[in-house]
């Protein structure tokens, strides 16, 4: 069902191919479709090129907040929104990646990326919960209290954005409970670029 749903959604692109063609997202891609909570979400951008952002993400500065490192680890591949969409369309979509939103749950709740699920930073800080989220990931702890990894998913992860270390605290936890690093993805720009990109986002009530 869930198929048919997203080729059905699929399908529109001919039809409405030209509505989106003021503000694309590369000279080839003027939108994707990808599934949140069982649904097929077009993402885009805002076509009104008058735009601006306001609120809490249009904040320049932010007291005690530093710019986080465009490298968290040598084998963790730091990307940008093209390469996130690819994540979401090729990964997320087809069961095979995971994108995760660390912030709070209010946060998330509020309004998110879509076809993010959301694991609070504190998470890290329960083992049990977090070993059920290894577990989940395809992780197994072995009686040794190491873990296998042979059949884990690419995640992708992502906070508020370049100021914000949440993304950076569970990805060190990742890494620490043994979780590979080449199936680990750090989306820098975070929630904040997104917004500032004009990309469709979801509200998680």
């Amino acid at each position: 069902m869930k198929r048919l749903t997203l080729l059905a959604a699929l399908s529109l692109t001919m039809l409405f191919a030209g509505s989106y063609d003021k503000v694309k997202i590369t000279p080839d891609i003027a939108y994707i479709y990808v599934y949140h909570k069982g649904k097929a979400v077009k993402v885009h951008r805002i076509q009104d090129t008058k735009h601006k952002l306001t609120g809490e993400y249009a904040k320049q500065y932010r007291p005690g907040k530093d710019i986080q490192p465009i490298k968290l680890d040598e084998n963790v591949r730091s990307i940008g929104e093209v390469e996130l969409l690819h994540f979401m369309r090729n990964k997320v979509n087809k069961k095979r990646g995971i994108l995760i939103d660390v912030r709070p749950k209010s946060s998330y709740r509020a309004e998110s990326i879509p076809s993010a699920v959301n694991i609070p930073l504190r998470v890290k800080d329960n083992k049990v919960k977090f070993d059920k989220i290894l577990h989940i990931f395809g992780a197994k702890r072995q009686s040794d209290g190491s873990l296998e990894t042979s059949n884990v998913l690419d995640i992708a992860v992502y906070c508020n954005g370049l100021w914000c270390g949440k993304s950076a605290a569970f990805i060190k936890a990742l890494l620490d409970a043994g979780y590979p690093a080449e199936h680990i993805l750090y989306y820098r720009g975070g929630f904040q670029m997104w917004k500032i990109l004009g990309f469709t986002t979801v509200q998680n009530n």
